[in-house]
């Protein structure tokens, strides 16, 4: 189901104006994210039986056609062109897993702000950041702790500032929490007895190095790419650049 233009704005303004972050709510369903949470454990077993306390999966856009359903999905899409523009690329694209008894991680805001100094401007977005929830997140099994607004708080990050105002990210199998990439959050301790599996997405502006290498990718994964993954990819953009400076 895509967006409409007055559903895609308002995700925006939240984004950049409003808490920072916003909800969108099962954009895929419960089952189909139970299908990917349990592919993901299948793919961290060893990792699992060594007790790890966060497990991740990099680079899932060469897992398979399913995942790059997710990435491409076009609610998601909708909401990343708002903010970033029609040329919006695809910066990482992994899964996280907190294990059993996870501590909270460390306070943070995310790529490419954590790079630069502090004050940089809320619009226009450079980084969009997706938490996806392959099952339900809830206060015990370590919803993200997010502070609401903090995108507009041109200070460093500051743990004290940052417990007063905090909330934990919860939502149902199949939501996502959609958030701008300077929004002040850290990971959450998980206080059950199953691992809580999360996939992150960063999409960014199209002058924004990735914050991860992906590829090589092969002739045959390129040739079988949709237009949208091929922008998210920027496979184009270097015969594009040389048509526009053509003369």
């Amino acid at each position: 189901m895509n967006m409409t233009t007055d559903e895609q704005e308002n995700a925006a303004n939240h984004i950049l104006h409003g808490n920072g972050f916003t909800r969108l709510r099962e954009i895929i369903s419960p089952d189909e994210a139970s299908t990917i949470r349990d592919d993901l454990l299948q793919k961290t077993d060893a990792a699992r039986e060594m007790g790890t306390g966060v497990l991740g999966i990099t680079d899932l856009v060469t897992a398979g056609p399913e995942f790059i359903e997710l990435v491409t999905h076009p609610r998601l899409l909708a909401v990343a062109h708002a903010l970033l523009g029609a040329d919006a690329t695809l910066g990482a694209f992994s899964a996280r897993i907190l294990m059993p008894g996870c501590e909270e991680g460390k306070l943070h805001v995310d790529y490419p702000y954590w790079a630069m100094n502090p004050g940089m401007p809320v619009a226009p977005a450079m980084m969009m950041q997706v938490i996806w929830m392959m099952e339900p997140f809830s206060e015990e099994n370590g919803g993200t702790w997010v502070a609401p607004g903090s995108q507009q708080w041109p200070t460093p990050t500051d743990p004290t500032r940052f417990a007063g105002h905090a909330v934990q990210a919860t939502g149902n199998a199949g939501d996502a929490i959609i958030s701008h990439g300077l929004l002040w959050h850290r990971t959450a301790h998980n206080h059950s007895q199953q691992p809580r599996v999360a996939i992150l997405i960063n999409y960014t502006q199209l002058a924004i190095r990735p914050m991860v290498q992906m590829g090589p990718f092969s002739e045959e994964f390129q040739e079988r790419a949709s237009p949208e993954l091929r922008r998210l990819l920027a496979f184009d953009q270097a015969a594009a650049l040389r048509a526009r400076l053509a003369y």
